[in-house]
C-alpha cells in the first residue's frame, strides 16, 4: 500500500509539472496572439497600453477554458515519460492494476479541474466584465459605452430599450413601452438616465422622464425631473446581458439570467449551454486524460514527445470541433442543454474505455 501511494504522488506530480508547462506555453501564445488581435483596433484612444491590459484581463478567462486541454496533454506527456522510463512497466510488475495506475493521474485531472473552476466562478466573470468596460470605454473616447442596436429588456408586458451604458452604471437613453392584457399600448416613456438605487424598497430612478398615456380619447403628456421604476432587475442583470457573452458569466449569473428568461417566457437554450459546459468540464477533463492514458498504454508507449504533443492538440481539437457541433445542434433540434454538453464527453469516455480495454 505505502508502494501504490508513493506511486500515486509520483504520477499526480509528473502530470501535474507536464500539464503546468504545457498551460503556461499556450497561455503565452494566446495572450500574444490577443495582443496582436487587439491592436488591430482603428480607435486612436485605444493604445497598446490599453491593449496589455485587456489582455491581461481576459487572461483567466482564456485560463479556464485552456485548463482541460493542458490537463490532457499535461497527461499525455507526463505519463508517456514515465512509460518511456519503464516505470508504469514495473507498476504493473509490482500487481499495480491499470484504474489503480490512473486513479495517480485521476487526482492531478481533479486538482487541476477544480483550480480551473475557481479561477471561472470568481476571478475570471469579474475581470472580464472589468476588460470589456475598458475597452469599451476606450473605444468610445472615455464616453458612454454604446452597442449596435442598444440592448432590449422585458419584464412582464413591459419593454424597455436602453441605448447606452454609462461608466458608472447608469442606464441611458430609455425607452419604456407598457402594454395591456389584449397587447395594445397603454403609455409609453422617455428618459435621460435610470439609476439603481438599493435600498430596502430597491428600485430604479429614472430622471428627465416624458410620459404619454394612452387612452380611448387620446394621449396625454406628463413629464417628470424623477420617477421611481420598481423592477426585479438589478444592476447586474442588465449590465452584464450588454457586455458579456454567456460563456463568460459566472454559474451564479448564468443561473440569474436562465431563471429570468423562463420567468419572461424567453429562450434561454445559450445560458443553458454555457451553464452545462462548466458544470460538466471536470467530467470532460477527466475524459480527455483517461484517453491519453489508453494512448500511452497502446500505440504512443515508445513514441517521442513531438509525438504526442502532434497528437493531442489534434484529439483536442476534435474535441472541441465535436462540442461546438453539438452546441448549435441544440438549438436547431431542440435538444436539451445538458445532453447537447455530455454527448461529446460521453462519445469521449467511450472511447477512452473501448481503448484502455484494448491495451490492457
Amino acid at each position: 500500500m505505502r508502494l501504490l501511494a508513493l506511486a500515486d504522488r509520483h504520477i499526480c506530480r509528473s502530470v501535474l509539472l507536464a500539464a503546468g508547462v504545457v498551460f503556461l506555453a499556450f497561455a503565452g501564445l494566446l495572450s500574444l496572439f490577443a495582443l496582436l488581435e487587439e491592436l488591430g483596433e482603428d480607435e486612436a484612444a485605444y493604445t497598446l497600453g490599453e491593449a496589455a491590459w485587456h489582455v491581461l484581463l481576459t487572461l483567466p478567462r482564456r485560463g479556464f477554458e485552456l485548463m482541460p486541454y493542458a490537463l490532457f496533454l499535461g497527461s499525455l506527456i507526463g505519463l508517456g515519460q514515465l512509460a518511456s522510463q519503464l516505470e508504469l512497466v514495473a507498476l504493473r510488475a509490482a500487481g499495480a492494476s491499470l484504474p489503480r495506475l490512473f486513479a495517480g493521474a485521476a487526482w492531478a485531472v481533479l486538482g487541476g479541474s477544480l483550480a480551473g473552476a475557481a479561477l471561472g466562478e470568481w476571478l475570471a466573470p469579474e475581470a472580464e466584465a472589468r476588460a470589456e468596460t475598458r475597452k469599451a470605454l476606450a473605444l468610445a473616447g472615455g464616453e458612454n459605452i454604446r452597442r449596435a442596436g442598444g440592448h432590449w429588456y422585458r419584464e412582464g408586458s413591459l419593454y424597455m430599450h436602453a441605448g447606452a451604458l454609462a461608466a458608472d452604471g447608469r442606464l441611458l437613453d430609455i425607452r419604456q413601452h407598457q402594454l395591456d392584457e389584449s397587447g395594445r399600448l397603454r403609455w409609453t416613456r422617455r428618459a435621460a438616465s435610470a439609476e439603481y438605487v438599493p435600498s430596502e424598497d430597491a428600485h430604479w430612478l429614472l430622471r428627465d422622464v416624458a410620459e404619454t398615456r394612452l387612452d380611448g380619447e387620446g394621449a396625454e403628456v406628463r413629464e417628470f425631473s424623477e420617477l421611481r421604476w420598481r423592477s426585479q432587475a438589478d444592476p447586474r442583470l442588465l449590465s452584464e446581458r450588454m457586455l458579456l457573452d454567456p460563456r463568460r458569466l459566472s454559474l451564479r449569473n448564468l443561473h440569474r439570467q436562465i431563471a429570468y428568461m423562463e420567468r419572461e417566457g424567453l429562450d434561454p437554450t445559450s445560458y443553458r449551454l454555457a451553464f452545462w459546459s462548466k458544470c460538466l468540464q471536470p467530467a470532460a477533463a477527466l475524459g480527455l486524460a483517461l484517453l491519453a492514458f489508453a494512448f500511452v498504454l497502446g500505440p504512443l508507449g515508445e513514441a517521442g514527445i513531438a509525438v504526442r504533443i502532434s497528437v493531442g492538440a489534434m484529439v483536442g481539437l476534435c474535441f472541441k470541433y465535436l462540442q461546438d457541433l453539438f452546441a448549435p445542434m441544440s438549438q436547431v433540434y431542440g435538444l436539451d442543454a445538458p445532453l447537447a454538453v455530455a454527448a461529446p464527453i460521453a462519445l469521449c469516455w467511450a472511447l477512452a474505455l473501448i481503448a484502455a480495454r484494448r491495451a490492457a
